[in-house]
């Protein structure tokens, strides 16, 4: 049994949660966030119609005629993204991040009334701070808080204690758990495993051969109660990342360079903001019909967050990479240290 209780947080509806901010008298109407022709998030009014992350604007519209659209404000999604981590780190003794709004956290307690208490004063402080809403689920391992939390939204909290814990590990449908694809699932439904109940008539060996050694013991562990409660915290940043799309929702496009450009303008402002200076800088470009991202790398002899020292190459390197068809860039900043560590160069 875990030394500590565990939190999973999750931001609800995060980048349309983000616009709701300034925009509350859409609160109650079916709203997206856009990113090129997708929907990267959709509040709940449009969720209660159909409408979800990933799917194509035109299907969204189908389903729900009276959406309202707006191009995801990737700037600022990535400031409050920034400033929940910082909350994250000042109320936990031990943070791992999941995604841009989600994370594990180790509060270091066994009490659960004490890991409700802080779950809901993290609850409040996030609503006053940054004006959004998030979820916590508390449970002892990492599969238990992630799936409290899912159970939590949105806007709530919840506890799977002990006794629930024990029937979720005879009653949970094996698409439910976390991280198991849909090809996972299918191979174990073939052989008549939908719930983790259905494990005990399976042999080792089997079980194996259906879905690799990894994912069998990973199942093993999860029936037996024994599996992952341990937290990967990440200390201090080691990378940074920003990205958009060519296309946007009622804005004109912009051109490859245009969009380099602004990425690595916004993810050197968070690297300065954070007063932090990269080594490395990587961006990947994403074509249309594209199976793998084209990858471009460059390095500086002493870093850096000043976006006017890594244009210039990143621009010749898009340059001679350009191809039909660019649907988005990513760039990350690498090998991030505070500015007193920077080896500065002689000449």
């Amino acid at each position: 049994m875990a030394t500590s209780l565990l939190l999973h947080v999750d931001a609800d509806s995060f980048f349309a949660s983000v616009i709701l901010r300034h925009r509350p008298e859409l609160v109650d109407r079916p709203m997206a966030a856009i990113a090129h022709v997708f929907i990267a998030s959709a509040n709940y009014p449009a969720r209660l119609r159909g409408v979800r992350g990933g799917m194509q604007v035109h299907e969204a519209q189908h389903l729900c005629p009276e959406l309202v659209m707006i191009e995801t404000p990737r700037d600022e999604v990535e400031e409050v993204s920034d400033a929940l981590f910082d909350i994250f780190r000042d109320s936990a003794r031990a943070v791992e991040p999941g995604s841009m709004e989600e994370a594990f956290l180790d509060i270091g307690t066994t009490d659960i009334q004490v890991a409700v208490d802080a779950a809901q004063s993290l609850r409040r402080r996030v609503a006053s701070e940054l004006g959004i809403s998030i979820s916590v689920g508390i449970g002892r391992t990492k599969l238990m808080a992630k799936l409290a939390s899912r159970a939590a939204k949105p806007d709530g909290l919840h506890v799977i204690d002990d006794a629930e814990a024990a029937e979720l590990r005879i009653s949970l449908p094996i698409s439910d758990i976390w991280g198991i694809g849909a090809q996972t699932v299918e191979r174990l439904r073939l052989i008549e495993v939908a719930h983790l109940a259905d494990l005990d008539r399976i042999s080792p060996e089997e079980l194996r051969r259906v879905c690799g050694a990894g994912m069998a013991h990973r199942l093993d562990r999860i029936r037996a109660g024994t599996d992952d409660a341990t937290l990967n915290p990440v200390e201090t940043r080691s990378s940074l990342s920003s990205e958009g799309t060519i296309s946007g929702y009622n804005r004109p496009d912009w051109t490859p360079s245009e969009l380099m450009e602004a990425c690595i303008t916004r993810v050197c402002g968070r690297a300065s903001k954070a007063d932090l200076a990269a080594g490395g800088l990587t961006v990947a470009l994403r074509f249309d019909g594209g199976d793998a991202p084209v990858i471009l790398k460059h390095r500086m002899p002493s870093a850096t967050s000043d976006p006017r020292a890594w244009l210039p190459d990143m621009l010749r390197l898009l340059a001679a990479a350009q191809q039909p068809g660019l649907i988005a860039v990513k760039a990350t900043l690498t090998a991030l240290v505070p500015p007193e560590r920077v080896q500065q160069t002689l000449f």
